[in-house]
């Protein structure tokens, strides 16, 4: 029970599933910077040090927000709050897990991978943890910059450089991010206000929400189609695909505009989730072939 609960509490503060979809922003760049396709191990390679510095990144995030997590009944049960896990100990492995990132990256890839993912990580904790989430509204805009590095990551892994494809990816996961989080927001509109927590829907109301929701949604799908015609390997195959994927999006964000239920949301998020997953696959699927 004792091994059980150890690895589960350090599940939740390492956030996998996460970490999964950030992990999925970096292949596209992985692939569409080579000439051939990535050697396996420089992926693992990648993909593994980038993991380890995304897991610090929400030690640190946990470890902060642990007065704040403890008013929320989603987060008052994770290890740090409830003190499973204290903040000694989890704050020596977050930064255990930082260095060790930034070793293998720095030696196995390049530095600039390195110093890409340890900029991810600053951003994360000081810029929206401490300075944005607990002081205004649009903290998942700006702050949500941690969240976009994938791809800048990717490029870096192969050519040690940032090409203008590398930014635009950047861009469309920058505006991924504000409709992606208000969705959630939405559905845990109390919770946030018993943290004290600024998010948009407490501050705005939920009309406003939806509608910036709906707003970016536009900009977001506007940047996925956008990119067939500014990267020369894209085909049919991406544009059809996103094309399909982004109307469902843009019905979705309308249908919750009409109907700005916590249920509408929650479907909003999950679809947002899988939009940004298919559109980075069928990236990668339309350079291969």
């Amino acid at each position: 029970m004792a091994s059980s609960t150890f690895f589960s509490d350090w599940n939740q503060m390492i956030k996998p599933r996460v970490t999964s979809l950030v992990l999925a922003t970096i292949i596209p760049g992985l692939y569409l910077a080579s000439e051939q396709s990535p050697s396996g191990f420089l992926i693992a390679v990648t993909l593994f040090g980038t993991f380890l510095m995304s897991s610090a990144s929400f030690i640190f995030n946990q470890v902060i927000e642990k007065d704040r997590d403890a008013k929320m009944k989603r987060t008052s049960n994770r290890p740090v709050p409830s003190g499973r896990i204290g903040v000694p100990q989890a704050t020596l492995v977050g930064f255990a897990m930082m260095g060790l990132s930034f070793y293998i990256l720095s030696v196995y890839v390049n530095l600039l991978t390195a110093l890409c993912a340890l900029a991810a990580l600053i951003s994360y904790v000081f810029l929206y943890t401490i300075l944005l989430k607990p002081r205004t509204t649009q903290n998942i805009v700006i702050g949500g910059v941690a969240g976009c590095v994938g791809p800048l990551i990717g490029y870096a892994a192969i050519g040690n450089s940032l090409p203008i494809q590398a930014w635009i990816l950047f861009t469309m996961i920058f505006l991924w991010t504000p409709a992606h989080f208000w969705a959630l927001a939405i559905f845990l509109k109390e919770e946030y206000s018993d943290a004290d927590f600024p998010m948009l829907p407490v501050v705005k109301g939920i009309d406003q929400t939806t509608k910036s929701i709906f707003f970016y949604t536009i900009l977001y799908s506007l940047s996925c189609v956008s990119f067939y015609f500014l990267e020369p390997s894209m085909g049919f195959l991406y544009l059809t695909s996103v094309v399909l994927v982004c109307i469902w999006m843009g019905i979705l964000s309308y249908q919750l505009i009409k109907n700005p239920e916590r249920q509408a949301a929650r479907k909003f998020f999950f679809f947002s989730i899988f939009h940004l997953f298919a559109v980075n696959i069928m990236i990668v699927v339309d350079h291969i072939l």
